[in-house]
């Protein structure tokens, strides 16, 4: 009998080789925490070279948008310019309305100045803060110009002081 239990195990397979997990597991408990504690380091430096290395991507930006009537009408102005302004006065950029009256701009976020000029209309200033993913709506109202005055230099027949003094005294 023992001749026939040497005879199955001298046939059967060889164990197959235990598996890296496996090996990982039976590896003393600090050996899997100093391999975790590694990864983990590389993953916060890498991630961090990443945030401060690279382009951030395009500023945050909102819109606006203006509408430009004329006040007693309510009628769109069409051919009003819209300047768009820092704070400091640099021109961003002139732009023309659109045919409604509207104009649409996507800015970065910050404060702006907007100036609406027309040759018949009174010059409108708004200012507006730009925030980002939102959209600042600007309704304006343009007064018509007032026309100009002319001054007519008005003439009389009746001489002035200074030809009456010379006048009178026979000149």
């Amino acid at each position: 009998m023992a001749d026939e239990q040497t005879h199955e195990t001298l046939d059967a397979p060889p164990p197959a080789p235990p598996s890296w997990t496996a090996n990982m597991l039976r590896q003393p408990l600090t050996l899997v925490q100093t391999l975790v504690g590694i990864l983990a380091g590389m993953l916060s430096i890498g991630g961090a070279f990443m945030s401060f290395g690279g382009p951030s991507g395009p500023p945050p930006q909102g819109e606006i948008v203006t509408l430009v009537q004329d006040r007693a009408s309510k009628k769109p102005v069409m051919t009003a310019t819209v300047e768009i302004l820092t704070r400091e006065d640099a021109l961003v950029t002139a732009l023309s309305v659109e045919p409604g009256g509207r104009l649409t701009r996507r800015l970065k976020e910050g404060h702006y100045r907007v100036r609406v000029t027309h040759p018949a209309y009174a010059t409108e200033v708004r200012h507006v803060e730009v925030h980002a993913g939102q959209r600042s709506e600007i309704p304006i109202a343009l007064i018509p110009r007032p026309p100009a005055r002319v001054v007519r230099a008005v003439s009389t027949d009746e001489p002035g002081p200074f030809r009456k003094f010379f006048k009178d005294l026979g000149f």
